[in-house]
């Protein structure tokens, strides 16, 4: 088992740290952020600030982004990448991931989660509570799926997209880079990258 050091202590943090303890893989789990107002989350300690990630690369071999915006979070990964950290997937165990799938490295899949057969998930992307990713589909890095939200059959989503909870991509659509679709809202075919 190894160590994993968790970027950000938010809300996001907690989930993704939840999600890699029931994984059951991790020795130790800490976090790295800038607040100075806690020192643990639940019962894992904040050993620093975000720029303090250059120390510890002895002490966890693996390190895992859970900043909310997209962009930074594949800012983040690519810094943690270039100073010799690994970046793990996190996978809840109340997810399903077909065994014919790919989910890239820093890419949390949450509890409920479905990414169905052959469908290919980028670098950096949140894979949110409920939310179904169906056979075929190539999600970009840096994507969020929200919770619950469907993208149906043979779709593709550009990277740093937002697909807002309860929201479904029609089969076969063709999203752009940076395509935010809002709450509860359908993405025709006609949306070209």
């Amino acid at each position: 088992m190894s160590n994993l050091l968790i970027i950000g202590a938010g809300g996001h943090g907690k989930v993704v740290a939840e999600a890699a303890e029931f994984q059951g893989k991790w020795t130790k789990i800490a976090f790295l952020d800038d607040r100075t107002d806690i020192t643990h989350v639940f019962n894992f300690g904040i050993f620093g600030k975000l720029n303090d990630y250059v120390n510890f690369v002895a002490e966890f071999e693996f390190a895992f982004v859970a900043i909310g915006d997209n962009e930074k979070r594949l800012l983040w990964i690519d810094k943690l990448l270039d100073t010799g950290y690994k970046i793990p997937a996190v996978i809840h165990p109340g997810a399903y991931v077909s065994k014919y799938g790919l989910i890239g490295e820093g890419t949390v899949v949450l509890p409920g989660a479905v990414v169905n057969t052959n469908s290919r998930i980028g670098k950096g992307c949140i894979i949110n509570i409920n939310a179904c990713i169906d056979h075929d589909c190539e999600i970009g890095n840096g994507v969020h799926i929200s919770s619950g939200a469907v993208v149906r059959s043979m779709s593709t989503v550009g990277r740093l997209s937002y697909i807002g909870a309860g929201s479904c991509v029609k089969t076969g659509a063709c999203l752009a880079e940076r395509f935010i679709l809002p709450d509860g809202k359908i993405a025709e075919n006609q949306t070209i990258l």
